[in-house]
């Protein structure tokens, strides 16, 4: 696979390098830039009540954004690992960065949607990426981009690598195009991503059904039912 594939493999797995190495890495330089002290930003008790504010919400029935895996990335149980933004994938930087201060600004569909072309905020930018790693993911089984959506999402991308700002990721996302990529090695990160999409997923049904359970015997001890 890595030496005979087709044209329509090679524009998919390029967008997964220029995703997943280029947009990602713009992205952490420019989360570190807005938290360059981060053990100090989530120590603080009012940013620590928001985040497990999302961890557990109240009322009960409120959808959990922050499951116990993600929580114990930022608040390691153990309390010995210094946590910086090597330890956070593409969804607990947006997290952090719509959720604490510095809070970044969101686009008009907020950060789950794919801004329009003509929204130049950096939390378009930022939306940008996270929309396009978790359709990298959901297209995964395929593994295919025509050579129409492969400019469509290239523009795209390239557009919030500019937008966040570092010289460096903009000349690695101009080199893309044309360099040479280990196929192999990009194949098994978009599939590491699937699985834990899918491992993720898996927790949040089981949370729902327990939350609902819950919620029943809270009711049946109060007489309700």
């Amino acid at each position: 696979m890595a030496t005979s594939i087709t044209k329509e493999e090679d524009n998919f797995l390029r967008i997964v390098y220029l995703n997943y190495r280029v947009g990602t890495t713009a992205l952490r330089r420019y989360f570190d830039n807005v938290h360059p002290n981060l053990p100090s930003d989530l120590s603080s008790p009012t940013n620590k009540s928001i985040l497990a504010s999302l961890h557990k919400p109240t009322p009960r029935g409120q959808r959990k954004v922050l499951y116990q895996e993600q929580w114990d990335i930022l608040y390691p149980p153990s309390g010995s690992h210094v946590v910086s933004s090597a330890d956070l994938d593409v969804t607990l930087m947006v997290c952090l960065l719509r959720n604490i201060p510095q809070k970044v600004i969101p686009p008009i569909n907020g950060f789950d949607a794919l801004p329009q072309s003509t929204d130049l905020s950096r939390g378009a930018h930022i939306a940008r990426i996270k929309y396009y790693k978790n359709y990298l993911v959901s297209h995964s089984k395929d593994g295919k981009l025509s050579n129409a959506d492969f400019n469509t999402i290239w523009i795209d991308l390239e557009m919030a690598i500019i937008g966040l700002g570092n010289q460096h990721d903009v000349k690695d996302a101009a080199e893309a195009k044309s360099k040479s990529l280990d196929y192999n090695s990009l194949q098994e990160l978009v599939h590491i991503d699937t699985r834990l999409n899918y491992h993720t997923n898996e927790i949040a049904k089981q949370t729902s059904k327990i939350e609902k359970l819950e919620t029943t015997v809270e009711a049946m001890e109060k007489g309700n039912i």
